[in-house]
């Protein structure tokens, strides 16, 4: 659980728990934002990179948009993009930057480079994109700690994954 991370810990810190923090998810919310809390408090030394925060504010998009105007989630993005200006009455996606800089985390940016060696990641671990995305990055910054509800990085030997409840 994200309580048992250890102080002074660095640890890389996924999408959904950013989305956990901002979304209101039954079981999850509360353990995500007090690990977020945590690393305001400097008891854990986190970091994420660009691409995981674009992640996190597109999740947080779509919930808003299924929230606010009863929309479902299959096609979500798609609709959303034929009918644009729903997109000018949603706001809660602003609150993840906001969340991230005020929380102090370190944000690596995505780099050519980065890319290459995530391809390099996702056929050695057999990975989507994203997700190889963030062990390369993790990879760069010698992170082996990672705060997350995704359950593809079990996969990689030597990373410890730490859960929400």
């Amino acid at each position: 659980m994200l309580k048992d991370i250890p102080n002074n810990t660095a640890c890389f810190v996924d999408a959904n728990i950013f989305y956990y923090s901002l979304v209101s998810t039954p079981d999850v919310t509360i353990d995500c934002s007090e690990f977020i809390l945590r690393i305001e408090r400097g008891e854990i030394m986190a970091c994420t990179s660009s691409a995981t925060i674009a992640e996190a504010i597109h999740k947080v998009m779509m919930a808003e948009a299924v929230k606010q105007h009863g929309l479902n989630r299959q096609g979500l993005a798609h609709r959303l993009q034929r009918q644009s200006l729903l997109i000018a009455t949603l706001s809660e996606h602003k609150k993840v930057a906001d969340l991230v800089r005020l929380s102090g985390i370190h944000v690596e940016p995505i780099t050519l480079d980065l890319l290459e060696k995530a391809t390099d990641c996702s056929i050695r671990y057999q990975m989507l994109t994203n997700d190889a995305l963030t062990v390369a990055v993790m990879e760069k910054l010698r992170i082996t700690n990672i705060a997350t509800n995704d359950d593809d990085f079990g996969s990689v030997a030597g990373l410890t994954m730490w859960k929400p409840k």
